[in-house]
């Protein structure tokens, strides 16, 4: 039983290097204890090769073992096992019993789990090598495997594991290891008991996910509450997280015709009037009779009504002219607001023209305006929408800055999906990145 004592001198170096591994966002140690059974392969019997029982288990043997989480689902375990092996053939000597023969081996393994831990059951795979002694002769083997853990709440569980061992020499044993044992894991803070470590931990008090660095996404969209406009309904990033069920770029909640395609500044609905009363279709009562917005888009009876309607058009129409004027000045003088590569900070170019949009503002004080920021397609997709989002959120801040009612203002970054020139030249990427102001009523 000598080896026993460089087993154990091993055993806890082993522990000690563990220590130096970086840390997980799960609780990060692990340890178990079980007992195990020896299996020397059957083939070998059969070929008169086996000096050792098949099937060898010591009930005072055991499988003790301390891993800890590398990264990701990678982790490193040490582990030390204790039993004992029968001979294959009785002795001749009727006073002498079957004699057992001591069993101990070291191992170090890596190990890849296939789920992030928090499921109940949890499989993985299993590689290292290790050392293991029969009596007083000692081999070492390149060993691999499979198993699972079973996991019942957050640090206690039941592990299954089988592992085959290959001896380097051939006088070494050469067997499979199967055991079975409780697991308990621990370490790491985690207030909110969702699984991430708080230093990893976005959102350290509240439950969130690993997709979303440990902050709550309750639509499941990708878009963590805080940072979503509509934090219960599924919606795209591009969206700021709503939905957009007509698919014409304006969030559902913004969006005055949410089942018909429409264009921002007509608040996504779309131009269709059959009538010619100034009523959009998806408004008017009467969509095949000329009416009045005042009565629903229907028309009445009355002379005098119907004079009130003549009026009320070209007013419309004298807004909507004042409107598409307003949207052109507008549009022509954001042009010269330019951004760097990468960059959403306001020169002193770009102030002066934002002065001259806040004077065209100030004289229409009944509107109200969108302002829509974009980028080229230089950098991730990601990266472009929150980038575009800052743009738009500088023109907006520098607006209200010099006197421009906030609630008149509403801002949104729309990323890299809309260019105007082609991205392949240093121009049209100078064109794309850019803001776009609109009369939204």
């Amino acid at each position: 039983m000598k080896p026993f004592g460089y087993l154990f001198f091993i055993f806890v170096c082993t522990l000690s290097f563990q220590t130096s591994h970086s840390q997980t966002v799960n609780k990060p140690w692990t340890i178990s204890f079980g007992t195990h059974a020896i299996n020397n392969p059957v083939r070998e019997q059969e070929a008169g090769l086996g000096r050792f029982k098949t099937w060898n288990q010591n009930p005072a043997g055991f499988r003790l073992s301390a891993g800890r989480l590398i990264k990701n689902r990678f982790s490193f375990e040490g582990v030390a096992s204790l039993n004992s092996i029968k001979e294959n053939y009785p002795n001749p000597d009727p006073e002498v019993l079957d004699p057992d023969y001591p069993y101990i081996s070291l191992d170090g393994m890596f190990k890849y789990q296939f789920s992030n831990g928090l499921n109940v059951v949890d499989p993985y795979l299993t590689i290292g090598a290790g050392y293991a002694w029969l009596d007083t002769i000692g081999a070492g083997t390149i060993n691999g495997g499979i198993g699972f853990n079973l996991w019942i709440g957050h640090s206690f569980g039941f592990n299954v594991q089988s592992v085959y061992k290959h001896a380097f020499e051939d006088y070494g044993l050469k067997h499979y290891q199967h055991s079975a044992g409780i697991i308990f894991r621990f370490g790491g803070k985690d207030t909110d008991n969702d699984g991430i470590n708080d230093a990893e931990d976005a959102c350290p008090e509240l439950f969130g996910t690993f997709e979303t660095k440990g902050c709550p996404d309750t639509d499941k969209d990708g878009v963590i509450d805080s940072e979503d406009l509509c934090p219960n309904d599924f919606g795209p990033a591009v969206m700021r997280g709503c939905p957009d069920n007509d698919g014409d770029g304006t969030p559902d909640k913004y969006d005055d015709c949410p089942e018909v395609q429409g264009a921002i500044n007509d608040g996504g609905c779309p131009l269709l009037d059959t009538d010619k009363d100034g009523v959009i279709d998806s408004k008017d009562k009467c969509p095949q009779q000329p009416g009045s917005p005042e009565n629903g888009g229907c028309p009445t009876p009355l002379q005098l009504q119907e004079q009130a309607n003549l009026v009320s058009q070209q007013q419309r129409d004298r807004n909507k002219a004042i409107k598409e004027e307003v949207t052109t000045k507008l549009n022509v003088l954001s042009r010269a607001i330019t951004f760097n590569n990468g960059n959403a900070v306001l020169n002193q170019e770009d102030k002066l023209a934002i002065e001259e949009i806040s004077k065209i503002m100030e004289s229409q004080p009944k509107m109200k305006f969108h302002i829509a920021g974009h980028t080229d397609s230089t950098g991730s997709t990601q990266t472009n929408l929150t980038l575009s989002e800052q743009r738009a959120k500088s023109v907006k801040e520098y607006l209200i800055f010099i006197g421009v009612d906030g609630q008149r203002l509403t801002s949104q970054g729309y990323g890299e999906v809309n260019p105007i020139a082609d991205n392949n030249t240093k121009e049209g990427r100078l064109a794309n990145r850019r803001v776009e102001i609109f009369v939204v009523n």
